[in-house]
Parts: C-alpha cells; structure tokens; sequence
C-alpha cells in the first residue's frame, strides 16, 4: 500500500505546480473577464447614456436659447419700437451667435418687411411652412434644404448651409393683436459642431458615435449605427436613457442608448432623437489584449512547468524520495487520492525547503518553480478593484493592494485576521452580515450587499460587497473570494449636498425676495417667510394650496397650463409673462411684482421655483413718470403751435403796422428832401440828412429781414422746396468758403405737405444749417428732401468735424438739438443725429401721414449723401 501511495505521488506530484498555474491561470482570466470587462461595459454604458443626455440636453438648451432671445426681441413692436431699430435688433442677434443663418419678421400677408442683414427683405413667404406653422403659435422645423436663401446668400459672397431648421412665432404689435411672423433659421452645422465637441478628440473616442435622427429613425447627423432595421425598431420601441446591447450588421455586439432632446422654452416642440453607439469590441479590446497576455504567460508558464516537472522525477526522483516517502507516510488510506489532503500535506512539506542559497540543487530548482507560479498571484494582487479571499472560517488568505489602499490594512496584517477584525458596522445592531454568511454556508450562487463598515481608525467606508464561493478540484468550497465597489465618494458627496442644502434653506428663509415653489399639479411647497411678508399670507396657511390663490381672478385660467409647458420644457430658468405678474394679497390688494421661474428635478419630480420682488411702488412712481411724459409732450404741442401763432401774429405786425409805418415814414423823408433841393442848407444839416435817409433804408431791411425769420413769405406761396432753395441762396455768401447744396426729388419739386409739418421742417433744416455753419468746420453741406403725398424726409448731411456723442440727444446749454426735436415730436415726426461713416454729421426728419406703417429704417441713411 506504500509502494502504491508513493508511486501515486511520484506521478501527480511533478504536475502539480502545472495543475496550480493552470489553476491560477484559470481563475485570473475568469476574474478578469468578470471583473474589468463587465466594468469595462458597465463605464461603456455610462459613458454612452452620459454622452446622448450631453448632447440631447446641449441641443435642446441651445434651442431653448434662441428660442427666448426670438421670443424676447418679437415683444419690440408691442413697445412701440420701430421697423428699423427692430431690423438693427434682427441684425444684432443674426450676428450674435452661429446658429442663425437668417431671422426675419413679416406682416399678415407674408411680405418680409425686416430681416438680418437686409436679405429677403421686401419677399413674400406667405405658402412656405415657417409663415403658416408660425402664425398659428411658436413652431419648430426639422432640418431642410435651404431653398429662397441660396440665391441671396450667393449674391452676398456668404456660405450657403447644407441643410436649415426653422424657428417662428407670432409677434404682437402696438395694438395687442397680431402683426405677424418673427422667423430664424439655423445652421445644421451648428449642431454638427456641438457634436463633434460632445464626442472629444477621436484618440479617445474608441468608436464612440452620435447621431441625431427624427422619431421614425430618419438619419438627420452624424455616422448610422451599424444595425439592422428590426435592431433598430427594437431600439425606438424601448425606453429613452437605458443602454442597450444589440447584435450588429457584422456580428458584433453594439452598446447603444437613445435620448429624446427634450420640449424646450417658447412652447416648441421636436421630434429629434440621440442615439449615442459604440462597438462592444473596442470598448473590450484591452480586456481581450490583457486576457491574451496571461494566457501566453501563463500557459507558457505551466507548459515550462509541465516539462521541468516531468525532468525532476527523472532526473532528481533519487534527491526527493523522502520528501515523497513522507508525503505518502502521512496520508492514510481514505484521504490517499484526495488532492486536497495532498496539497496541504505537500505544503507543509514544501515549507521546509531553503528560502537563500542553501541547500541541494534538486531543492533550490523546485523552489524557483514554486516563485515563477506565485507570480500569477501577483496579478491577483494588482488587480485595480478591492479583491480578497476568505476560508470557511472567514480568516483572511489573500489581499490584494487596492484593498490596502482602501481599507488601510497591508497584507501582513490582514492575512489570517477574522474579516470582524478589520470591519465592523456601523450599527453594532445590524445582523446583515451574520445572515449573508449562514446564506453562504448553504448556498453555492454569488451574493451582494452594500455596507457601511467602519476602519480601525474609525474612517467610515460605504461599499458594495459581491461574494462567490471558490471551489477546487474536488469539487468542494476552498473559500470565499469577495469583490468590493468603494461608494464612500458617492456617501460623502451625497453629505455634502444635504449639508448644502441645509445652507440653502437657511439663505432662502433670509432673503429679502419671495421664494415660492409648486409642484406640477400648482400645489405650493415652499414658502419662505419674504413670500409670508409679501402676501400676507402665514406658510402653514400656503403650504399644500393652489398657486392660483395667490392671483388675481382673471390670471388663473391658464396659469396651470403655462407651467407645465415650461416644466416640459428643458430650459432651467426664465421671466415669468414680460417679467412682471400680479399677485393677490387676502384683502383684494393687487401688487406688482418682478418674477422669474426656475425648474429642478427633486427625486424624478419636477418642482418650480419662482422668485418675486414686489414693485408696487415702483411701477406707481413709473405710471406717473409716464403721465407726466405725455403731459410734458402735450405741452410741448402747445408751445410750439403757440409760438406759430406768436410768430404769425408779429409778422403780420411788423408787416401791417411798423412796415407801414416805415414806409409812410420814407414817403415823407422824400418829400421833405424835395422842397428843401433848392435851399443852400448847411453841409452840417445836409449830413444829417443823408444819415436819416441811410438809417430809414436800413430800418427798412431790418424789418424785410425780421419778417423773413418769423415767416418766410414762401413757405406759405409756394411750398418748403421753394423756401429751402430761398433760404440756402441767402446764406451762400455767409457761409463763404463752405458750399451749401440743396437737392430733391424730381417728382416732389412742387409737391404740398401740411402747413405745420412744412415749418416744423423749414426750421429744423435752418437751424442744421445754422449749426453747420458755424460749428462743422467742413467743406460741404448738403441738404436733402424727398419722399411723397403720405411722407417727408429730410436730410441735412456735412463733411465736418461730427456730432460730439453727448450732443446727439441734446444737453442742458445747448438747446438746438433739443429744438429740433421737439418741434419734430409736435407734428409726429422722428428725428436722429448721428455721425457720417465717412467723418462729419447727419440730421433725418423722417414724418409720415400714416403712422402705422411704420417709419421705416433711420440708421438705413444715404451715406452717399455727400461725395467721398
């Protein structure tokens, strides 16, 4: 039975450092598969949601942005503002930002009558989609071949896009109603762009893709995934943000995930859907590479240990008979063929072998081969995640280094120590490790559980525990080998934020403002004691009620409805109406308040937020700031129709009385001068006589001179072109070297406007000239009508040195701007002063018989007024 135990040693025993590489080899090729490339494709999942939810939420917030900056410059008109300052605010915006190709605005009938960049201006778009979707309310289009702007955009020398998405909207006039169609459209290439950025360098990408499609799966950007259809459907029919596993078009695996791009703000809508993709089999090649690597060295390993196992029993069976001799004393009949029992006999034995240079050749060749085999649990132990193995007992037999770095125990200290000693919970009454352990001892499947354990150094560690029993040849459990995923970051950041939130409760129950916040439904959850001050309402009386109790009656209808359009939407803040509402306090008082609306999600539910400032007293003080505006320009009216009459009067004085009176005066001098030719007078009386007859003649003039100031006489005869021509003949010799021009339009030179928009003008264009005159320093003024029955414009234009900036709106000391525009207000005119691109100065009075039909563009100027 000896002879029998040692020639059974004698055979397995030289292919037992083989067995336990192959072992090994096993065992760290399954752990790598199971550990780094099952987080491999989980980080790849996260990866994908993350990168599709970056650029659905990156598209969906630049929506969102031009979305409000349309809404907000369609709200001009309503405020009285002009075609051409609005088609300057067009111009701005277009400019702003890369995404706008084009924005313009048009009337009921489709005529576009402002627009950046002057492009399609005066076109009619009455049957394209952008004017009939956008009169109907805010509207969003998918992209599309531009088709009127290529022509324009050529003929500027810009870049065409590929392809357009459309934004419009109705936008009210003065009126309330409304006056038309506010349309932009935008670049696809901008979104492009925001793709590429998502996606990072493509060094780092390792097949990461993007594409943007519609809702039936129509490739709008980016590169296809390379699936089939029914993968596809399978896709679209699953639920947005959860990555999915799908066979690809050339048997390979595809992770990818689908994302919605939100409702954003302005009440849009888009169908547009990301797909973020990337190949399975890039995300895994390192694992494949590191998995290739130990196989090689592995199995190079048990084949060089194979051999050399085989060579010693040759070789130096004769050096190890009593290693093997006693190997098979020890093992009794029963435990003979039980590898187990023969291993830790070996062991105990192996133990006795030099750990230096001592010893016989045969026991230093066998211990270089038990090293080269400890080499493959070197790799155990650089494993990147926390990996330790535990006996039935729960005694420590393996650490690796990350869990020295995590847990603070080297491996010295760990090894043999009950894991009790190196953890402990956190709640001395917690029995979940005592039952996961007795679930172990009867069960053979893998289990989970996250615990909160504590250090010896009382550092509090959060960590997901996954425990699997590891079994050996035999069959039987050799012990338990136990993964950790640390949470202990993801504890402390949550801490963090309850601790933040703690100091957000405190800073909004000090703020001056009213913080107020709703859930979808309107019902009032935050109420902070601003909010109390500010209605006269108690918390605990808010808490729970409808918004709606906090309005007045006639906001309440569809209060509710605009709310969950913006929670729909994935803008994050915005003024609530124009930036003002009313609120309701118990004894019927309404108050004015500044608002903004701002939107969170809290635990998968969306909350609203409002932020409100009451302003009663400010919007008081403004409604009688305004009152007396529109008094003062009543008054102004009244002035200047004054001073007309005042004028008229004492022309007509000065010509029916002291003009007389003056000539009466010359009728006698002369006759006088007649009866006295004949007498010798004295030279000193016939001095005299020649200064009276010199002072009656100047007297004369003066008068002639003063009545042409007060009334040109052809203002009224023959029109404001007659008087201007009048008015610029006199002044050439005053104005000396500096040449005077006046020019029209052939077809207005006899043309009639009212009598006070004719002298509003007339002095407007001789106080420009005056001020030209003596302030310009140039060389050239140029004066200029033109227009028609309905319209005047008037430019006064010089080659001077320019309007000083704090001139142009006039200013206490210096009252001839003032002048001119307030005689240009008292006939409902507007008037600008601005400097010449080409260096000197100027004035436009543009009036119009038809206020409504706008006064067309003031900064939209001839520059070629004056040459060069």
């Amino acid at each position: 039975m000896a002879e029998h135990r040692k020639r059974s040693v004698q055979i397995w025993l030289p292919l037992l450092p083989a067995a336990v590489a192959v072992l090994l080899l096993a065992l760290v090729v399954w752990l790598v598969e199971r550990i780094i490339g099952q987080e491999l494709e989980r980080r790849a999942g996260q990866r994908v949601e993350q990168v599709a939810e970056a650029f659905a939420d990156q598209i969906a917030r630049a929506l969102a942005r031009r979305g409000a900056e349309l809404e907000l410059v369609a709200g001009m008109p309503a405020l009285g503002m002009g075609l051409d300052v609005w088609q300057q605010h067009l111009g701005r915006l277009r400019h702003s930002s890369p995404a706008y190709v084009w924005i313009g605005a048009t009337d009921l009938r489709g005529t576009v009558v402002a627009a950046s960049d002057s492009l399609l201006l005066g076109s009619n778009i009455a049957q394209r989609p952008v004017f009939t979707e956008g009169l109907r309310g805010p509207w969003f289009g998918s992209l599309h071949a531009p088709v009127a702007l290529v022509a324009p955009l050529q003929a500027r020398s810009m870049r065409v896009p590929d392809e357009l998405a459309d934004i419009a909207m109705p936008y009210p006039d003065a009126s309330g109603g409304t006056g038309g169609v506010l349309a932009a459209h935008l670049d696809a290439a901008f979104f492009d762009a925001l793709r590429e950025r998502t996606l990072g360098a493509p060094e780092t990408q390792r097949g990461l893709q993007l594409e943007l499609t519609d809702l039936e799966g129509k490739l709008l950007l980016g590169q296809r995934a390379p699936v089939s259809d029914a993968s596809r459907s399978t896709l679209y029919n699953s639920a947005e943000g959860l990555p999915t596993v799908l066979e690809g078009e050339n048997d390979g695996r595809v992770m990818l995930v689908r994302v919605g791009v939100k409702a954003f703000d302005a009440g849009l809508r888009s169908d547009w859907q990301v797909v973020a993709w990337q190949p399975l089999d890039q995300v895994l090649a390192p694992v494949r590479e590191l998995e290739l690597s130990i196989l090689w060295t592995g199995g190079l390993t048990a084949l060089i240990l194979s051999v050399a196992g085989f060579w010693l029993s040759r070789r130096l069976a004769r050096p190890y008979s009593e290693l093997l001799d006693a190997v098979a004393e020890r093992l009794d009949g029963e435990s003979a063929n039980a590898p187990g029992a023969v291993l830790r006999t070996i062991t105990e034995q192996m133990r006795r072998l030099p750990r230096s240079g001592t010893g016989t050749r045969s026991e230093l060749a066998l211990a270089q081969l038990l090293h080269d085999a400890s080499r493959l649990q070197a790799m155990l132990a650089n494993l990147p995640a926390p990996v330790y193995l535990v006996d039935k007992d729960y005694r420590v037999l393996f650490w690796n280094r990350a869990c020295e770095r995590v847990f603070g125990w080297s491996a010295a200290e760990a090894e043999g120590r009950h894991v009790d000693e190196i953890f402990r919970d956190k709640d001395p009454n917690s029995r979940v490790r005592q039952d996961l352990r007795a679930l172990m001892a009867v069960r053979n499947e893998p289990q989970t559980f996250q615990g909160h354990l504590v250090l010896r150094d009382g550092t509090e560690v959060w960590g997901d525990w996954w425990l699997s029993k590891v079994f050996g040849v035999d069959g039987e459990p050799l012990g338990i080998l136990v993964q950790v995923r640390d949470l202990t970051a993801e504890h402390q950041g949550a801490e963090r934020l309850r601790e933040q939130g703690e100091v957000l409760a405190a800073v909004i129950n000090a703020a001056s403002d009213a913080v107020i916040s709703v859930d979808m439904d309107g019902r009032i959850n935050l109420f902070n004691p601003a909010a109390a001050r500010i209605f006269g309402r108690s918390a605990d009386e808010m808490l729970g009620q409808p918004l709606d109790a906090l309005l007045p009656r006639e906001h309440r209808g569809g209060h509710l409805g605009l709310m969950r359009r913006f929670g729909e939407s994935s803008a994050t803040t915005r003024p609530m109406g124009f930036g003002r509402v009313k609120g309701l306090r118990p004894d019927g008082t309404e108050i004015e308040l500044e608002a903004s609306i701002s939107q969170v999600t809290v635990r998968g539910e969306k909350r609203l937020t409002a932020i409100l400032r009451d302003v009663s007293e400010r919007v008081r003080a403004e409604q009688a700031l305004s009152r007396y505006q529109v008094e003062l320009s009543e008054l102004t009216q009244r002035l200047l129709h004054q001073e007309q009459v005042t004028t008229r009067e004492l022309a007509q004085t000065l010509h029916d009385q002291l003009g007389q009176t003056l000539g009466a005066i010359r009728l006698s001098f002369d006759s006088v001068c007649n009866q006295l030719r004949d007498i010798a007078l004295p030279q000193r009386a016939q001095d005299r006589l020649r200064t009276v007859n010199t002072q009656i003649d100047q007297a004369i003039v003066e008068v002639r001179q003063a009545l042409v100031k007060l009334r040109p006489p052809l203002l009224e005869k023959a029109g404001l072109i007659a008087a201007l021509d009048n008015e610029i003949r006199q002044r050439v010799a005053e104005a000396d070297p500096v040449r005077l021009e006046l020019t029209h339009d052939p077809h207005i030179a006899e043309q009639r406007w009212p009598e006070d928009v004719e002298y509003a003008a007339f002095m407007v264009a001789r106080e420009a000239v005056v001020n030209a005159i003596e302030h310009a320093r140039g060389t050239q003024i140029r004066v200029r009508v033109s227009g028609d029955a309905d319209r005047l414009r008037l430019d006064i234009g010089d080659d001077g040195v320019g309007l000083p900036p704090e001139l142009a709106e006039g200013r206490p000391g210096h009252l001839g701007m003032v002048g001119m525009r307030e005689r240009a207000l008292a006939i409902g005119a507007r008037l600008q002063a601005r400097a010449r691109r080409e260096g000197g100065t100027l004035i436009t009075l543009l009036w119009t018989a038809r206020p409504d039909s706008g006064f067309g563009a003031l900064d939209s100027v001839r520059d070629n007024l004056l040459p060069g």
